[in-house]
């Protein structure tokens, strides 16, 4: 019989963050901010979602939801935006404007 599978000491389960009725608005909101400017630099580069998505190194089909919110990319895949846009890391979480 073969052994039961051992559980990494470390696992703690899946995140819950999304899921936590205080922060659940936040983040939906920062990423809807985040798709919104990632959007505004492809744009102002002149590049199609499908040319962005190469130089970031992500699937074309991934653009969309990552320019609308809806994705929560990976720290990575920021890293890989900043570079690809040629603007420091921060310049993708601009300050948020007053009335906003």
């Amino acid at each position: 019989m073969p052994a039961a599978p051992r559980k990494s000491p470390h696992s703690h389960g899946p995140s819950e963050v999304r899921t936590r009725k205080d922060l659940a608005p936040l983040i939906k909101r920062e990423l809807k901010r985040l798709g919104k400017r990632l959007r505004e630099l492809r744009e102002e580069r002149g590049l199609t979602q499908e040319q962005a998505a190469e130089m970031i190194g992500v699937h074309p089909k991934s653009m969309p939801r990552i320019e609308g919110g809806t994705a929560n990319p990976t720290v990575a895949t920021l890293v890989a935006a900043s570079v690809a846009y040629k603007v420091p890391l921060r310049d993708l979480f601009p300050e948020e404007e007053q009335g906003t």
